[in-house]
């Protein structure tokens, strides 16, 4: 071997300690970030790379419902039943602290997520108003967030988007809009599993993901959560408690994804929404969704006809908190 190919094999060598030296000492929240920033996704044990391919897991396709799976978390302590019956909204976060970082401080054994920085919201509802909250999952995408975005302008009303990882980071531009316009936006995970049949480890995975790619588009930590499916486990309900995560369901299901007519969606929210009801909605992942955009402005009159204020969920979360706080 010349002394010129031994000097370029050393030097090839060098380089390859460096770059491992270099992805060995990167804090997992740069590599998310280094992620966050590249342009494919791959995965290993679950997590992202900087190329591949993503492959679909844990009962979804691109944010879908696949039908076996349904979405109306039946069983699982949240939601409701299909016909809008009432369900709840999770395990309200009430412990941790910033403790002069960036991350909510885990009991021994939970993995940590970044602190929660989403605009903190304050709203007391005046005696007698009856909110209730507009809330879509799945999205956005580029079709059915924008006819919906568009609707909720025309009316002026605020509604609130639980967002899937996937397609946060296909539409960024999206996400800054639905921020921009005033509407709240919550985590639904990186890949819509199921988390009730994750582990610790893929759980915070799914959210911190998410998470990330959200902040780099709207600049700010989402302190809601959605589970797909609403199904939760204790240990998603612990893991989200102790990162100071709200756990959001619904009291209404519209299942829109599953086809459902204009006419008896709006039947079954005029017939079940109740003073502090979620009426779940989704805005991307199915083709029925044209009926969602059909049925959106004839609801919205609909609630205000019988009085109802339309909130955000981080406000009826505030006008709950404020109710409690005066009893």
């Amino acid at each position: 071997m010349t002394t010129a190919r031994k000097k370029r094999r050393l030097l090839s060598f060098g380089i390859i300690i460096v770059i491992i030296g270099f992805v060995a000492g990167c804090s997992v929240q740069s590599r998310f970030h280094l992620w966050a920033s590249s342009e494919v996704v791959g995965t290993i044990d679950g997590g992202p790379l900087l190329n591949g391919s993503d492959p679909q897991v844990n009962g979804s396709i691109n944010g879908q419902p696949l039908p076996n799976a349904g979405s109306n978390g039946s069983g699982q302590g949240t939601g409701g039943p299909n016909n809008g019956g009432q369900g709840t909204i999770v395990d309200k976060g009430t412990s941790g602290g910033t403790n002069g970082g960036n991350q909510v401080p885990a009991k021994e054994g939970n993995a940590q997520l970044e602190k929660p920085t989403a605009p903190k919201v304050d709203y007391q509802a005046k005696k007698g108003q009856k909110l209730v909250a507009l809330t879509f999952d799945d999205g956005p995408d580029q079709k059915y967030t924008v006819a919906i975005l568009d609707i909720l302008k025309e009316y002026k009303v605020k509604a609130s988007f639980f967002l899937v990882g996937t397609q946060v980071k296909k539409y960024p531009e999206m996400v800054a809009r639905i921020a921009k316009e005033g509407h709240s936006i919550g985590n639904h995970t990186y890949r819509h599993p199921d988390l009730a049949s994750l582990d610790e480890h893929r759980i915070i995975q799914e959210v911190m993901w998410t998470d990330t790619l959200i902040q780099r588009a709207t600049g700010f930590v989402p302190n809601l959560v959605r589970a797909p499916y609403g199904s939760v486990s204790a240990e998603v309900k612990s893991i989200m408690k102790d990162n100071n995560r709200e756990l959001v369901g619904w009291t209404v299901d519209t299942r829109d994804w599953n086809g459902v007519s204009v006419a008896k969606m709006r039947q079954n929210i005029n017939n079940n929404t109740k003073p502090g009801g979620i009426v779940l909605m989704h805005s991307f992942g199915s083709s029925h969704l044209k009926n969602t955009v059909e049925l959106l402005p004839l609801i919205i009159s609909d609630l205000k006809k019988k009085g109802y204020t339309i909130v955000t969920v981080d406000e009826l979360l505030a006008a709950k908190a404020h109710k409690a706080a005066s009893k």
